[in-house]
């Protein structure tokens, strides 16, 4: 049975930044909920950047991390990062900060959107998000 590491925290957010003195402490820039399409016609909307800051704990060994989102209407998936390798050192109860940088993000349409965190295949967590 492999175990799976539990998010502390999954953070949507324009940037995110380590603080140059202690590269423990970071600084989220911009959080998202909510995006509002000002362009016309609204959609399909292109999103330049958006961040993905993840904290974990309780991670063991080395997986495969990945971010999708997928349209709650429908259920498509509408855009996934690569998978990316994520390692976990020795103490379990490590906090491990993994940011994942978006860039073109393409939403089809207004509604609800999930985004999601998979780990080796498996999806751990989802964060809410609306685009209006």
């Amino acid at each position: 049975m492999e175990i799976q590491p539990v998010v502390r925290y999954m953070l949507l957010c324009e940037d995110w930044h380590l603080d140059p003195e202690n590269d423990r402490r970071v600084t989220i820039v911009g959080l998202i909920s909510n995006i509002y399409a000002l362009d016309l016609p609204p959609y399909p909307l292109r999103y330049r950047e958006m961040c993905v800051f993840l904290v974990l704990t309780e991670g063991r060994g080395r997986g495969e991390g990945q971010i999708q989102c997928v349209f709650e209407e429908t259920g498509q998936r509408v855009f996934q990062t690569p998978k990316r390798p994520i390692s976990f050192g020795d103490d379990p109860l490590e906090v491990v900060g993994i940011p994942f940088r978006i860039r073109d993000c393409m939403f089809p349409f207004p509604g609800m959107y999930s985004v999601q965190f998979w780990y080796n295949g498996v999806m751990i967590e989802e964060c809410p998000l609306r685009m209006r």
